[in-house]
């Protein structure tokens, strides 16, 4: 089963993220903070779903630790409601792999999620690029 690490300080988008990516047949792991997540981070996660703004370590802090770090090259989504070009470039830059806002309501995010996460760690993914 594919593992994903969901990142943010809002739980309950954590919960509607865990809830909807786990009936899509996903083992979801969530952490409320970076600090917390870099714990629970390990070789299982195919993917990290990670907030920017959250307090104490920010999404880009963590991000930056774990590709230069952890030398860990697991995808990275950036999903926040930072969501100007710099905040973007920033994103890429760091090592994430892809961006999105959280200027819609949950439903659409986890619609969205889904089709990215399928597409970021399905066995197909590898044979398409």
């Amino acid at each position: 089963m594919k593992r994903i690490l969901v990142v943010d300080d809002e739980q309950d988008l954590c919960e509607i993220l865990q809830f909807n990516l786990e009936n899509e047949g996903y083992q979801v792991d969530t952490a409320n903070s970076a600090e917390e997540a870099l714990t629970k981070l390990s070789t299982e996660h195919e993917l990290i779903l990670l907030d920017v703004m959250m307090g104490g370590m920010t999404g880009y802090q963590m991000a930056k630790k774990v590709r230069t770090e952890l030398q860990n090259e697991v995808p990275i989504i950036f999903l926040t409601a930072k969501n100007t070009e710099n905040d973007m470039l920033t994103g890429f830059s760091i090592g994430g792999d892809d961006y999105i806002s959280k200027h819609c309501c949950p439903v659409n995010i986890s619609r969205m999620l889904i089709v990215k996460v399928f597409g970021m760690i399905s066995p197909l993914f590898g044979m398409l690029t």
